[in-house]
């Protein structure tokens, strides 16, 4: 029988690679040696490390030329040496002389595919990604480093509308994040998603053609006089936005689902007669397809201004975040719609430990970590378990593999799962989760 609510469950695979062993040869990736006695191996007792610069530099940001500015954290993660999307050739003659630079909050509905272009604009995986809403809890701040330019990008949760009766202090917490966010940045890039409109004018269309007759045209007229252009949501964003007096840039995302691409003139024109808006730039995050331009529109909007960040940093998060992040994902995943948003990870122990032998002597070789998934139901419980522990094997696995090229080293990682009613309901279940405004994240 399942602790009761608020007991912790050590619920660990039974498979090797996710158990942590005593210190000695690390052997093979994922495969730790024998399980040590309790108490034989010390845990990090200082704050964790956050991601390192390469050698040769600070690691930390220089001083911004415009106040005022979101510092970032001493130190950051070096950028990925990956080739990534950048600036149409004929960019720097439109931009002109002159370095800018500037933080730019990506903002729109939950599910837009915000968190899917910061990853493609970086050419690399810091955002987490499902098709969970709401994935995207806290500010991730994330570099692009261009010719002539430095746009430091704020991916943000997703802006709603829920009702005031269903309302959790979780979905309070994410909406004053991204409203936060907004509020220090230089530039607004507002995402909308396309696909939306032309899934609502499509089923329109059907439900027309069939009042019309077989009269097609008559079918594609009434289909438009019936679906609204922008909706209510999109509508209320863009003028929470506009209050802001900043330049406003709008992604059309996901064009790539729209076949009939005439929908995205509407689009255009209804957007572009609303005041504010600088420019639009019809994209698709997952191709990649109109990015580069949409690049080109951001920097335009940017003020002059020295770079804020050394060339080789991506971020600004710490491991033990981008870590958790990992998990989460992998959790969503696995489970799929089995599980409400509603869960959240911490971390419980951070062991690092050096490699004594080939070119990574003296670096850190392995880091033991040991996380608990916090749900708020035991039958949620029952879920991230599985039969056997099964499921929870598969996602400490799935996110073992995440995790081990992000900190470059062998991963042990060990899983609880712990029932804490209602958390995402209690000021102090979300400080213990670690969602504190102003933090930018756990702490």
């Amino acid at each position: 029988m399942p602790p009761g609510p608020g007991k912790k469950s050590k619920s660990r695979p039974s498979g090797k690679p996710d158990t942590p062993g005593k210190p000695g040869k690390p052997g093979k990736p994922g495969k730790p040696g024998k399980p040590g006695k309790p108490g034989t191996a010390r845990a990090h007792g200082g704050p964790e490390r956050r991601p390192r610069a390469r050698p040769g530099t600070s690691g930390t940001p220089r001083a911004a030329a415009q106040p005022p500015r979101r510092q970032p954290s001493p130190a950051a993660r070096p950028a990925s040496p990956r080739p990534a999307v950048s600036l149409p050739a004929d960019a720097q003659a439109e931009l002109g002389p002159g370095f800018r630079a500037g933080f730019i909050a990506i903002m729109g509905q939950p599910n837009v595919g915000k968190s899917t272009l910061l990853n493609f604009v970086l050419g690399e995986k810091l955002a987490i990604v499902s098709d969970k809403p709401q994935t995207t809890r806290v500010r991730l701040l994330g570099v692009k480093h261009l010719p002539g330019a430095q746009l430091a990008l704020v991916d943000t949760p997703g802006l709603h509308r829920p009702s005031v009766h269903r309302q959790t202090l979780l979905n309070r917490y994410m909406i004053e994040e991204a409203r936060a966010a907004a509020s220090d940045v230089d530039a607004l890039l507002l995402v909308i998603d396309a696909s939306k409109f032309a899934e609502a004018h499509k089923a329109a269309h059907s439900d027309r053609r069939g009042a019309a007759g077989k009269d097609a045209e008559d079918a594609d007229r009434l289909a438009a006089s019936a679906v609204p252009v922008i909706d209510s949501t999109d509508r209320f964003i863009v003028e929470q936005l506009a209050a802001l007096k900043k330049p406003l840039v709008l992604a059309i995302n996901k064009v790539d689902r729209c076949k009939d691409k005439t929908l995205l003139l509407p689009l255009i024109e209804a957007w572009s007669a609303l005041p504010g808006v600088s420019a639009i730039v019809p994209i698709s995050a997952m191709k990649g397809a109109g990015v580069d331009r949409l690049l080109l529109e951001l920097c335009r909007v940017l003020p002059a201004s020295d770079a804020l960040f050394p060339d080789d940093v991506l971020t600004d998060a710490p491991e033990r975040l981008l870590c958790a992040e990992r998990i989460r994902e992998q959790l969503y995943l696995q489970t799929q719609k089995e599980l409400p948003y509603a869960t959240a990870i911490t971390i419980d122990r951070w062991e690092e430990r050096l490699s004594d032998r080939g070119k990574k002597a003296g670096e850190r070789g392995v880091v033991v970590l040991s996380a608990t998934i916090h749900v708020e139901k035991p039958n949620q419980k029952r879920i991230v378990i599985g039969e056997g522990g099964s499921r929870i094997r598969e996602i400490g696995t799935a996110a073992r593999r995440e995790i081990e090229p992000l900190l470059d080293c062998t991963v042990h990682l060990e899983l609880f799962v712990r029932v804490d009613e209602d958390w995402s309901r209690s000021r102090l279940g979300l400080r213990e989760m670690g969602y504190t405004q102003q933090s930018g994240g756990r702490v």
